[in-house]
C-alpha cells in the first residue's frame, strides 16, 4: 500500500511539474500588421512604428533599483517580423575583446522557443554596434539549468541594424517568416503564435574597467539570480491583424 501511494505521489507531482511549465506565463505582446514594412535602418523614425503596440514594462527583477526606460516594437507583413528596442542609457558599455566583444556591450535580446519546455531555442543579443550573438541552445529541466548551447548557430536571414542616441541607444531588426517556419517556432497551425522572451542587459562600466552587470526582462522569472535561459522568461508574442 505504501508503495502504491508512493508512485500515486510521484506521478501527482511529476503532472504538476509538467503543468507547471505549460503555463509559466500568460505575458502576452501582440504585433500588430502592416501594410507598410519599416525600414530597418537602425534610426527607428519610420513611422510604420506608429502602427505598433509599445511595450515597456521592463524591470530590474534581481536588484532593488529602478530600471532605465526600454521600449520594444514589432510589426509584421507577409514577409517578416520587424522589432525595434529605444533604450535610455547614461553610460553605453561597448566591449573591446575580440573573444566577447558583444558579451561585454549593452544590448537587446530577444529568445524564440520551439516549446514552452524549451527543449530548443534559440537567442539572439544585439549590441549598439549591431553586432549579434546568437546561439542554439536546450534547456535541462531536470537541473533546471541550460542543457547545450551552441554559439557557432546564427539566424537564417536576420538583418540587425543600431545608432547611438544621446542618452541611449536604437536597436531595429527583421526575421524572415520563412526562417521562423522552418526553424518550427510556430505555436499553432494558423503560425500567429511564438514563445518569446524580451531582455535587455544594461552594463554600466567602473572607474577601475570593470563592468556592472545589469540585468532587465519584461517577464520577472522568479529566479534567485540572474538567468534569463529558463521557461519563466518567456511569455507570447502573437501575429494579429486586428
Amino acid at each position: 500500500m505504501n508503495k502504491l501511494l508512493g508512485l500515486s505521489v510521484a506521478l501527482l507531482s511529476g503532472a504538476i511539474s509538467a503543468t507547471a511549465v505549460a503555463d509559466v506565463n500568460t505575458q502576452e505582446y501582440q504585433i500588430r500588421f502592416t501594410e507598410q514594412a519599416p525600414m530597418i535602418d537602425g534610426s527607428g523614425t519610420d513611422t510604420a512604428w506608429l502602427e505598433a503596440d509599445t511595450l515597456t514594462q521592463f524591470t530590474f527583477p534581481w536588484r532593488p533599483a529602478v530600471a532605465p526606460a526600454t521600449e520594444f516594437k514589432a510589426l509584421w507583413d507577409a514577409e517578416a517580423v520587424y522589432f525595434r528596442y529605444r533604450v535610455s542609457d547614461d553610460n553605453i558599455a561597448i566591449g573591446t575583446d575580440p573573444k566577447r566583444a558583444i558579451l561585454d556591450s549593452d544590448r537587446a535580446e530577444i529568445f524564440l522557443a520551439k516549446d514552452k519546455a524549451l527543449s530548443t531555442y534559440y537567442t539572439m543579443e544585439i549590441d549598439p554596434k549591431a553586432r549579434v550573438f546568437s546561439a542554439k541552445a536546450a534547456y535541462d529541466s531536470e537541473n533546471k539549468k541550460i542543457g547545450s548551447l551552441d554559439s557557432s548557430w546564427k539566424w537564417p536571414g536576420l538583418v540587425a541594424k543600431s545608432s547611438t542616441m544621446d542618452k541611449g541607444y536604437i536597436v531595429e531588426g527583421k526575421i524572415p517568416l520563412s526562417t521562423l517556419t522552418s526553424l518550427e517556432l510556430w505555436q499553432d497551425s494558423q503560425k500567429t503564435e511564438l514563445l518569446c522572451a524580451l531582455m535587455r542587459a544594461e552594463f554600466t562600466q567602473k572607474p577601475d574597467g570593470s563592468l556592472d552587470m545589469g540585468w532587465m526582462t519584461w517577464i520577472d522569472p522568479n529566479t534567485a539570480k540572474p538567468n534569463f535561459h529558463n521557461p519563466y522568461t518567456f511569455g507570447s508574442c502573437k501575429l494579429t491583424k486586428k
